[in-house]
């Protein structure tokens, strides 16, 4: 048996690997596959999704006295998911092939990828440093304070705050959104599986999502409408949804790269 559960194959590959052409139904069965994994290892799921759901919160509590910081740091969180699911590649991978989930081998393979994922951790970083900026910029011309009321945050979802303000808000948010998806939807696995650096993956991210655009933007959709649901349940859904999302994660990356 292989010291790691992933294929090496691809690894000897050379020159970049070959993006397909996905049908637009694809983030279906990315999220039944996941499912079957969930099932198939439902103690190391619900533990990886009990840790993200008491990250976020974690943050809510840390951050109780600064609800403006609350919003965003859970928003960061989310944004960054696909990178926090690492874990849950190789266990998926190890389903997908058939083999019992080794929980030693998973960690061996991301110790392994340590350099390459700890390079593409510092870009998500980057990309949570601007959102905390700018945010807390626009919370400062709605609010004229950088530590806004509860009530005034609640004023937002009432109607009451600056529609111009409020509009350049939900601009930027999804622009950062919008880049970290396309920027991260395969590049963590093709990291995990391949140890690809960083910009060489998030190339390949980009190219993939870009050619499979509107597959690509109903598996977004789904992962939105899932994170709401966690999110309206106190995170307590997030013991189920996030694993799921994140073995659907990893089966994409398998159907998107040949």
């Amino acid at each position: 048996m292989a010291t790691h559960p992933l294929s090496s194959a691809s690894a000897q590959s050379p020159g970049p690997p070959e993006i397909r052409q996905i049908d637009l139904a694809a983030p279906f069965a990315w999220l039944a596959a996941g499912l079957r994994t969930f099932v198939a290892a439902p103690l190391y799921s619900l533990l990886y999704g009990a840790l993200f759901a008491l990250a976020c919160l974690g943050t809510i509590a840390l951050t109780r006295q600064l609800p403006w910081l609350t919003i965003t740091f859970v928003t960061g969180l989310l944004l960054i998911g696909h990178y926090l699911a690492a874990g849950l590649y190789p266990a998926a991978e190890q389903h997908r092939q058939g083999q019992p989930i080794r929980i030693g081998a998973a960690l061996a393979q991301l110790r392994s990828r340590a350099t390459n994922l700890a390079f593409f951790a510092v870009f998500l970083v980057l990309v949570m440093t601007a959102w905390v900026r700018l945010s807390s910029l626009l919370f400062a011309f709605m609010f004229t304070t950088l530590s806004p009321p509860i009530d005034g945050l609640l004023g937002i979802f009432s109607g009451r705050a600056d529609p111009i303000v409020l509009g350049f808000f939900i601009l930027i948010g999804f622009a950062l959104a919008l880049t970290v998806f396309v920027c991260s939807a395969i590049a963590v696995p093709l990291i995990v599986d391949r140890d690809q650096s960083p910009v060489t993956a998030i190339v390949i991210s980009a190219r993939a999502v870009m050619r499979n655009w509107r597959a690509m933007l109903l598996w977004a959709a789904l992962i939105t409408a899932a994170t709401l649901i966690g999110i309206s349940t106190a995170f307590a859904a997030m013991l189920v949804i996030f694993p799921i999302l994140g073995y659907a994660t990893w089966h994409s990356y398998r159907a998107l790269i040949a």
